[in-house]
C-alpha cells in the first residue's frame, strides 16, 4: 500500500522537476489510454467566445440551383398586374445565410468523395459572392468547420466508450410487421432506457440507414451486468443475399421478440479498438445521430500527484500540457483521498459528461 500524503496542495503545482513535472496538478480532466491515464492539466480561459452574426441574403432556386435575388425596380401598374407565375416564382424565393446553404449542399452531397463534394459544392455556391475568390474562401472554411465538428463528434464518442468495459457490438433492424421507422427508433430508444435503470446496461451507438434500401438500423455496444439480454443469445442462421451464402450469427431473443433481426458479437479485448472505430466511422455522415445511455462520460475530475505522472505526452511541444499518467494512479478530490484508480474510485470521482 502506498502511502498518501494528506495535506492539500490546493492550485500550487509546488516544484517542478527537470523532466518538467510538477509536483501537484489540481482538478485535471483524466481520461483512460488502453493500460494508462492520459490526465489534461486544468487551464482558465480569459478569452470571450466571440459570437458570429450571420448576414441574411435572399436567394431564388431553380432547378436546384441557387442565385441571388437581384432587386428590382416595379412600377404601380407592374405590381398590379403580377401574375400566376410570378407568385409562383415568389415561392422559390429564401431569406437564409449562406451557412444554411452551404450546410444544405454538403448534405444533398454527402455520397461524393469528399474532394468533388467539396467542388461541387463551390461550383453551386459561386453566383451568390461577388468573386470566385471570396466563394473559395467562404467553402474552405465551412469544409474545415464540418472536418472540426465530426473529429469531436467521433472523439467525444470514443473517449466515453474507452470508460466502459462492453461486451458485444450489436446491430438491431426493425420487422415491417412490428414497427414504423418511427415507433421503432421511439420504441428501442425507451427499451434501452428500461434496461439501463432496472438492471444496469450500459449503451451507445448510432443510428443509421442502409445504403441500398435506406432502412433505418441501430449499430451499438453494450455492457450488461446482470446478463438481461447477453444471457438469452441463440446461433441462428440464414441466407445471407450480399454474400450468397449461409451466415451464422448471435441472436437476442428480446430484441427480436420486441425489434426483429439483430446481430451480437462478443468483444474480446484485442479488438476493443476496432469495435469502437467501427462504429465512429458511421459518425462522418451527416445526419447519423449517436445515442448515449444517461450517466457516460469522457472524464473523471482528479487532482493528480506528480509522483503518478510518467511523463508528458509530448515533451517537444510546449503547448501539449497533456500527462500521462499511471494505470494505479490515485484519485484525489480537493485534497481528500479517494482510493487508487479502479471502477469503484472512478465512481465515486466527479465527472466531466
Amino acid at each position: 500500500m502506498r502511502k498518501t500524503n494528506n495535506r492539500y496542495k490546493g492550485d500550487q503545482l509546488g516544484k517542478i522537476d527537470e523532466d518538467g513535472i510538477a509536483q501537484w496538478y489540481p482538478k485535471c480532466k483524466v481520461r483512460k489510454e488502453g493500460d494508462h491515464y492520459i490526465a489534461t492539466p486544468h487551464t482558465t480561459n480569459t478569452k470571450k467566445r466571440t459570437v458570429r452574426q450571420e448576414k441574411m441574403i435572399a436567394v431564388t432556386l431553380n432547378d436546384g440551383k441557387f442565385a441571388l435575388e437581384q432587386p428590382k425596380v416595379k412600377t404601380s401598374n407592374q405590381v398590379a398586374e403580377q401574375t400566376d407565375n410570378s407568385l409562383m416564382e415568389a415561392k422559390e424565393r429564401r431569406i437564409t445565410t449562406h451557412k444554411q446553404i452551404f450546410d444544405e449542399l454538403y448534405q444533398k452531397y454527402i455520397d461524393l468523395k469528399p474532394h468533388i463534394r467539396k467542388q461541387t459544392i463551390l461550383k453551386d455556391m459561386l453566383s451568390l459572392f461577388s468573386s470566385e475568390e471570396q466563394a473559395k474562401a467562404f467553402v474552405d472554411e465551412q469544409w474545415k468547420r464540418k472536418r472540426r465538428n465530426l473529429y469531436v463528434r467521433r472523439q467525444r464518442f470514443e473517449y466515453k466508450a474507452y470508460n466502459q468495459n462492453y461486451e458485444y457490438f450489436f446491430t438491431i433492424t426493425y420487422d415491417d410487421k412490428k414497427h414504423t421507422e418511427q415507433s421503432f427508433e421511439n420504441s428501442l430508444k425507451l427499451a434501452f432506457s428500461n434496461l439501463h435503470k432496472r438492471y444496469g446496461c450500459l449503451f451507445q451507438g448510432v443510428w443509421e440507414r442502409g445504403k441500398e434500401n435506406d432502412r433505418l438500423h441501430f449499430h451499438g455496444l453494450i455492457y450488461d451486468p446482470n446478463k438481461k439480454i447477453t444471457s438469452g443469445l441463440e446461433k441462428v442462421s440464414d441466407y445471407n443475399p450480399k454474400t450468397g451464402k449461409m451466415k451464422t450469427y448471435l441472436q437476442s431473443k428480446y430484441f427480436f421478440k420486441k425489434f426483429g433481426r439483430n446481430e451480437f458479437s462478443e468483444i474480446i479485448p484485442q479488438m476493443y479498438d476496432s469495435a469502437i472505430h467501427y462504429i465512429t466511422k458511421y459518425l462522418s455522415k451527416q445526419g447519423v445521430k449517436p445515442y448515449y445511455s444517461k450517466g457516460l462520460y469522457r472524464f473523471i475530475e482528479s487532482d493528480i500527484d506528480g509522483n503518478d505522472v510518467i511523463c508528458r505526452m509530448d515533451g517537444t511541444d510546449e503547448r501539449d500540457i497533456r500527462l500521462l499518467v499511471a494505470g494505479d494512479f490515485r484519485v484525489w478530490q480537493d485534497g481528500v483521498y479517494l482510493g487508487d484508480a479502479s471502477p469503484e474510485t472512478m465512481a465515486k470521482a466527479p465527472k466531466v459528461p
